[in-house]
């Protein structure tokens, strides 16, 4: 015995002397269990110390550090708990490190028997749910030991006999309770280490026969449970890694042969007899582990990828190795690996499997006989409301692609079942999908889509999904582009995308929308596989068959975009695909597409017009690619560069009477985005606008839509004449400002009365005679007239430079549109008013012809200012206060005979006010400024421009003062205009207000000594 065995006997000895002391006199009643496990305890931490001094533990020391635990094993039914189970991991350092091989077969089915014993209850009761959990896992884990440290506890080859079945029947049978029903995880993992170490170390292959079938059982109903709490990963794992081994060890092909081959050679009759039993074993077996194993293979789609990988080496494993004994299961194993390699997170899983198939042809074919079947039930899969199980058949069959392609596996026979059913499959999915709300208005201010629609930004190129545009629905849309991308590289691409766009124009409904969607996957990059087979096709030279398939898939868009309308759902999302196509086709020719912007520009621009916002969205973004790509600067300097055709294809609607809305939102939208650069075009298609808005007068909506394109008309003008609306010269006429005489006015006027006085006026001359007429007359005054006047000439004023088309454009729709305001419809009344307004002050710059044109306004703004409709009453008296601005004192006349009336409108707009202001006023807060209010301080306004800029006499000065002169004090605008008027009367008008509110009045000033003949008076308010 070396020195450290002797030293590891010194330290073992008092521990185990005193636990055998204390074991007799616990019998004998004289100590406690509390003594009892604290010996245990003093006893496991000497051996645990020894363990890990390297051999130091040997089989001698094992058997009397064995004897005392004895007593303790015998005694166990009296014992708590927390003593057996210290004993027990005494006991499994001594079966791992002590005894390890050379424990003895007796010794070895004694403790097998124990341990069960203690894991599971007796042979009777073998469950394990009324055993405590702590010791029943330890129990578990010395059986774990057991198994790998003494050849299968005496069960290895050829040992197996009468006396052992009983032994190893029960081992088995506790171990899978406690699989089973072990009440909690860690009992079931060290049960299920347990049995892995029992298949490792068993070699005797009848007694692995004999327990084959249970074990099978037992973990198949682990691997398939479907209660309520599912199984932890780990023991899913456990199971599936003790269920590939104990396959591979009992139905491998190997085995198979062997009987096989023995039958062949004709043995003795019961050797015959022996392998003919055991090839009907093999071939029961073989039934039953395919059953067991479909109620596996569902595990593919468990969440944890330590399953799913343990479950690929079981599919792996059984096809390399059992790929006879289980023929009939390879199918579905071959199919199982397929799906586990389509989501696993392992890049080189897909390139593993691959090396398996390339040993086995026979499973390539597998494969494609399983795509064609999840080809064929695609569709099918597309109408469930499922759509994890949507994205994993789509990558299932992106996988089987890629598995067969890089075998060189011959596709073209599923070209045509890929082309109708992935088109299927598409069409199912958006009839399956969720129906999203047509969005029936724009969310887009009209400034918003000119900045997005001027954006450059590679953001601003890309579209955002159609189809499949919810969150739950984009995994599955996802999964189609990556199949349709797949797909381009295959050597059938060039047959399926043409199968594909050829269906386009013979289909309908989803039936197309799926074909447009499909064909712009597959043609959206170059196939790599297209050059290839361009060269057996009989092409123009600079054209491929992806350039053929996409001019196909460009001229049937253009016909969608040119036909279809805005109302119904499917048709729109037909339309934005169809925007994506031109696009695409826009990117693959670059700056030679712009000649087919005569016929594309104008339905992109359409849509920008529609209601819909995510179809608006499409044109804006369709509208940035093609100026992008085409190499114009913005989106506006496209259309101002194609703006002749624009307005040609405009104007060619409005002339057919063409009443739909689209073609007034176009110019809308081009107005918007050109500005004042595309106005000088219109000028026909306006005469066309009013010769529609004769006809269809009666139709209001269309005849906003068209006052609405001459608004923004004159909304650019007018943003692009305002420079030079400042610097010209105002040539308007005004009246006088009051001016307050100062004594240095006074000293002026009394010395020009002076000089009169010291001149007077010499006496009229006496009348000349007739005669004197003709003696003045000379010989000169009777030149004949025909000569001509040799005298200097005085030079004419310079010809006034002619208008520009702008201006005269707006001549003409200023000149037209009232003729509109009669309209029944309030709203279009306030439009066409707020268009005078933005009209005048343009027009005002050339006087000659301005005031001609305020002449013919007047009567007709005045008329709606008497509207119910109080925001017409606001538009109305904003655009007579700009009419009454621009003309001066040259509409006096007319405001004249319309001052009793104005100051009428003001009284009641002033009423309304007040009462509104009264309702407001019972609720709590601050009052708000409604539109009464509005409208009085609108009325407010024009009868200050028309004070201060058109001119009142006498009368009406009365009137005014009547009605803003108490205003004075809170408006400084009022107060101005007022004073200019007349100060003195204003000073009148305030000191009556003053008085009326109790206010002191004013004494006389005293006189001045030394002045005579004049004295202050009273003024009689």
């Amino acid at each position: 015995m070396d020195e450290a065995r002797v030293k590891a006997f010194r330290a073992l000895k008092p521990p185990c002397v005193e636990l055998s002391q204390v074991a007799l006199r616990y019998k004998g009643k004289k100590a406690t269990t509390k003594d009892i496990i604290n010996s245990l305890e003093s006893l496991h931490e000497t051996i645990k110390s020894i363990s890990g001094q390297g051999n130091a533990l040997d089989s001698k020391l094992a058997d009397y550090v064995f004897f005392p635990l004895s007593h303790i094993f015998g005694d166990s039914k009296n014992l708590p708990v927390r003593a057996i189970e210290v004993a027990l991991q005494c006991l499994q350092i001594l079966i791992s490190q002590g005894w390890g091989n050379q424990l003895l077969s007796e010794l070895g089915k004694q403790l097998l028997i124990l341990l069960c014993f203690l894991a599971g209850g007796s042979a009777t009761d073998t469950k394990v749910k009324d055993v405590n959990e702590e010791l029943s896992a330890t129990a578990f884990e010395c059986l774990s030991s057991l198994f790998q440290a003494s050849n299968g506890a005496g069960l290895g080859a050829n040992s197996v006999d009468s006396r052992n079945i009983p032994i190893l029947g029960h081992t088995v049978t506790v171990m899978l309770d406690g699989v089973t029903d072990g009440p909690s995880v860690s009992v079931r993992l060290s049960a299920l280490n347990a049995l892995d170490s029992l298949v490792i170390g068993i070699t005797d292959e009848e007694a692995l026969k004999g327990i084959f079938p249970g074990i099978v059982s037992s973990l198949t109903k682990v691997l398939s449970s479907k209660s309520g709490s599912k199984p932890s990963y780990k023991v899913l794992t456990t199971s599936l890694g003790i269920l590939t081994t104990i396959i591979c060890k009992v139905i491998d092909n190997g085995k198979i042969d062997d009987d096989s081959s023995n039958v062949q050679q004709g043995h003795a009759m019961t050797t015959r007899r022996s392998k003919g039993e055991t090839g009907s074993w093999a071939t029961a077996t073989s039934a039953q582990l395919r059953m067991a194993l479909a109620n596996i293979l569902p595990l593919r789609y468990h969440d944890r990828s330590e399953v799913q990988e343990a479950l690929m080496q079981l599919c792996t494993s059984i096809i390399q190795q059992c790929s006879i004994s289980l023929l009939q299961s390879i199918p579905m194993l071959t199919e199982t690996l397929v799906a586990l390699c389509s989501h696993s997170r392992d890049g080189a899983a897909v390139f593993n499997l691959g090396s398996i198939f390339a040993t086995n042809g026979g499973l390539l074919d597998i494969i494609k006989s399983s795509l064609h079947d999840w080809i064929v039930a695609l569709p099918r899969v597309m109408q469930s409301n499922d759509d994890t199980k949507k994205k994993r058949t789509i990558e299932q069959i992106s996988t089987a692609f890629k598995l067969l392609e890089s075998h060189d596996m011959s596709l073209e026979v599923l070209n045509d079942s890929m082309a109708v059913n992935l088109r299927a499959s598409v069409s199912a999915a958006i009839q399956a999908s969720p129906r999203a709300h047509l969005v029936s208005e724009s969310s887009l201010e009209v400034s918003q889509l000119i900045q997005s629609a001027n954006t450059g930004s590679r953001s601003a190129m890309i579209f955002q999904p159609v189809l499949f545009s919810e969150s739950s629905s984009r995994p599955t849309m996802v999964g189609l582009q990556m199949l349709a991308a797949q797909l381009q590289d295959t050597p059938m691409s060039t047959g399926f995308q043409q199968d594909i766009v050829n269906t386009l124009r013979t289909t309908s409904g989803e039936e197309q929308l799926a074909g447009l969607w499909l064909s712009l996957q597959l043609l959206n990059r170059p196939s790599a596989e297209s050059a290839m087979v361009d060269q057996y096709l009989n092409l123009p030279p600079g054209q491929d068959s992806q350039d053929l398939l996409l001019d196909d898939v460009y001229s049937f868009s253009l016909d969608v975009l040119s036909k279809s309308t805005f109302e119904d759902e499917d048709r729109w999302k037909l339309q934005a695909l169809g925007l994506e196509a031109v696009a695409m086709q826009a990117r693959s020719q670059k700056e030679d597409f712009r000649p087919e912007l005569v016929d594309a520009l104008y339905p992109i621009l359409e849509r920008l017009g529609s209601n819909n916002a995510a179809l608006q969205q499409h044109a804006i973004t369709c509208l940035n690619t093609v100026s992008t790509v085409c190499d114009y600067p913005n989106s506006a300097s496209l259309i101002i560069d194609n703006a002749d055709y624009l307005v040609n294809a405009v104007t060619l609607k409005l002339n057919t009477f063409d009443i739909s809305p689209q073609a007034p939102q176009v110019l809308v939208m081009m107005v918007r985005l050109c500005g004042s650069a595309l106005i000088p075009y219109l000028d026909d298609l306006v005469e066309s606008i009013f010769s529609i808005l004769a006809c269809y007068h009666g139709y209001p909506k269309l005849v906003e839509s068209l006052f609405s394109v001459l608004n923004a008309i004159v909304e650019e003008a007018a943003k692009s004449s305002t420079r030079a609306i400042k610097s010209s010269i105002d040539t308007t006429t005004r009246p006088r400002v009051y001016k307050p005489s100062t004594i240095a006015d006074i000293a002026s006027f009394l010395s020009s009365n002076l000089v009169h006085t010291n001149h007077p006026l010499s006496a009229p001359a006496s009348p000349p005679s007739p005669n004197s007429f003709k003696s003045s007359l000379s010989q000169k005054d009777f030149e004949p007239l025909g000569e001509p006047d040799h005298s200097p000439e005085v030079p004419a004023d310079p010809p006034a430079p002619a208008p520009s088309k702008t201006y005269t454009l707006l001549t003409s729709i200023t000149n037209l549109a009232p003729s509109h305001l009669t309209t029944p419809s309030p709203p279009l009344r306030t439009h066409i008013l707020n268009l005078l307004t933005t009209a005048l002050p343009v027009l005002a710059s050339n006087t000659d012809t301005f005031l001609p044109i305020a002449a013919q306004l007047f009567s007709s703004i005045t008329a709606r200012l008497y509207d119910h409709e109080a925001y017409t009453t606001l538009a109305a008296a904003n655009a007579l206060a700009t009419l009454c601005e621009c003309a001066g004192d040259f509409l006096f006349t007319r405001v004249e005979e319309e001052w009793d009336k104005l100051l009428g409108l003001y009284k009641r707009v002033e009423r309304e006010m007040r009462e509104e202001n009264r309702i407001y006023s019972k609720g709590k807060g601050k009052v708000p400024r409604g539109m009464k209010w509005r409208v009085w301080d609108g009325v407010i306004h024009l009868l200050l421009l028309v004070v201060g800029d058109v001119g009142v006499n006498e009368d009406m000065e009365d009137g005014a003062f009547e009605a803003l002169g108490g205003l004075a004090g809170e408006r400084k605008d009022v107060r101005s205009v007022l004073e200019g008027l007349n100060a003195d009367a204003l000073w009148l008008v305030e000191e009556k207000a003053r008085r009326n509110n109790g206010g002191v009045k004013l004494e006389k000033p005293v006189k001045l000594q030394g002045i005579v003949g004049w004295e202050f008076a009273d003024v009689d308010l």
